[in-house]
Parts: C-alpha cells; sequence; structure tokens
C-alpha cells in the first residue's frame, strides 16, 4: 500500500494527521477485522474533534502537533488553514461525530504493519461527513500521516 505523508486538497476535502493508540494488528484471517471497531471508532473521533477545533479557532497548530514529524514538517499551520478554507465556509460543525458511530468502510494495514488507513463516513444531518485517515505507528501510538475530510447529502436507506 502506498501513502503520501503529505495534506491533500481536494474538492470539499482536505488532508491532515492524526495518532492511534498502540494495538497489535488482529492476524488476517478471513472476515476477521484489521482494526478492532471501537479502537478504530475512537482514533477517527480523535481526528475529527482535532480539525472541528481548528476549524473554529481558525488555528490548525494542535493538529499539526499531534501528527507524526513528517506531516508537520510538511504542512504548516497557515497552509493547513487553506486546505480546510471549503469546510470552514460551510461552517462544517464536527462535534456530532463525537456521539455518532462512524460508518468503516474500509481498513487497510501495510505489509509491516507500521500503516493504517481509515476509510468511511458518520451520518450527521443535515450532511454526512466522509474521512479517509492515514497513519503511522511509532512507539506506542500512533500518528497522523494524512486526512481527506469533506461532506455530502445524505444516503437514502
Amino acid at each position: 500500500m502506498t501513502i503520501r505523508r503529505a495534506a491533500l486538497a481536494l474538492p470539499l476535502a482536505f488532508a491532515l494527521a492524526l495518532p492511534v493508540a498502540a494495538q497489535e494488528p488482529a492476524p488476517e484471517t478471513g472476515d476477521a477485522p484489521l482494526v478492532e471497531a471501537s479502537y478504530a471508532t475512537a482514533l477517527i473521533r480523535d481526528v475529527l474533534a482535532a480539525v472541528n477545533h481548528g476549524n473554529w479557532t481558525g488555528n490548525y497548530t494542535v493538529l499539526r502537533d499531534y501528527a507524526a514529524p513528517d506531516f508537520a514538517a510538511a504542512n504548516d499551520p497557515t497552509r493547513l488553514a487553506g486546505l480546510f478554507t471549503a469546510i470552514r465556509a460551510e461552517r462544517l460543525d464536527l462535534l456530532q461525530a463525537m456521539v455518532v458511530d462512524p460508518v468503516i468502510l474500509q481498513t487497510d494495514l501495510s505489509d509491516s504493519g507500521q500503516e493504517m488507513r481509515l476509510t468511511g463516513y458518520v451520518p450527521l444531518q443535515p450532511r454526512h461527513v466522509s474521512f479517509d485517515l492515514v497513519l503511522g505507528r511509532e512507539g506506542r501510538r500512533w500518528l497522523l500521516l494524512g486526512i481527506s475530510v469533506g461532506a455530502f447529502a445524505p444516503i437514502e436507506p
């Protein structure tokens, strides 16, 4: 799996970095999840909370400093503020994501077990929030290497 270690601006989406708690990866056996669901949920909420704080204050220093060193070096707070301009202008409130369970569509773990990717969305109203997070293991922690966050119209059941 190839993973970029910098923020990428996408239409209605933005790149950031995230910490993930240390956990030994589960062996790949049939339908066994690569990452325990409640742990993945905690990681997703942790990152979205940092993005939300940056969006409301306009200050992305904590988000940058919370990420892996490579991410921090590639993304100063001014660059991150620029990448999140559209979400900030939309006044997308990510606080709801702290109480609504995310729908995790895909989890990937690198062959070395040192990088993880979590992709999915949080079914919020009036708009769902998509996320694509890339994390790298550093010691006993997972740190953000890349992030994409965006909003889209709710999916009909």
